[in-house]
């Protein structure tokens, strides 16, 4: 069944439609609320003591009611439940595996960068000791490059 539970106000997003029950509406409903055709509107509560409507207005301004309650307590947590689906972030398929393969790649970074720090202290490496030193300075022949460390080297 699409909503199982019994609890007062039940409110889902199926594709681009909103579908909400409300059961301690007067009377109890269903709605169903098109997002792709109404996309703009604003959800609303009007009503005093006793007679309280959860609709729809407009851009224009007109009020178009939903549900009848008949205590504040019912329309509030109508009001929040449609409000809390309308302001979920729905990702994609396409999102969500870009969040996955985006998450990979840093992994997989975090763990070249890791095993390579492992290895230069395995085998007792600085990086001062990665790159070949002499005790002389080198002989500077033209036309053949040399690190500039071992240029810049003062003689001993």
């Amino acid at each position: 069944m699409f909503f199982s539970n019994k609890k007062p106000v039940e409110v889902k997003q199926v594709g681009q439609t909103l579908v909400a029950v409300f059961r301690t509406s007067n009377p109890g409903l269903v709605w169903k609320f098109d997002l792709v055709r109404n996309h703009s509107f604003t959800l609303a509560l009007q009503g005093d003591e006793g007679d309280f409507e959860l609709g729809i207005t407009s851009p224009r301004g007109e009020f178009y009611p939903i549900a009848r309650f008949g205590a504040r307590e019912d329309a509030d947590e109508a009001f929040a439940a449609v409000q809390k689906v309308l302001l979920k972030k729905k990702r994609g398929w396409l999102g969500c595996l870009l969040k996955w393969v985006g998450g990979l790649v840093v992994l997989l970074l975090i763990a070249i960068l890791a095993i390579g720090i492992f290895l230069a202290v395995y085998r007792g490496q600085t990086i001062s000791s990665l790159w070949p030193s002499s005790a002389a300075a080198p002989e500077i022949r033209n036309g053949v490059p040399l690190p500039a460390d071992q240029v810049l080297r003062p003689p001993n």
